[in-house]
């Protein structure tokens, strides 16, 4: 794999987390149907990149 991507890979995953915490926080206060749909995209592609699925 390129150095580059693994570079950029680590780096979306340190800041994917604290971004599924703070969106996980706003639709536990306000859920809207696109705040839930947010919350899923996040966290599948945060569990994409913890299974090295990129």
């Amino acid at each position: 794999m390129e150095r580059w991507w693994c570079r950029v890979r680590g780096s979306i995953k340190g800041v994917l987390f604290p971004i599924i915490c703070l969106q996980f926080i706003r639709t536990l206060l306000l859920p809207t149907a696109f705040d839930v749909f947010l919350l899923f995209v996040l966290f599948l592609i945060f569990i994409g990149f913890l299974w090295d699925v990129y």
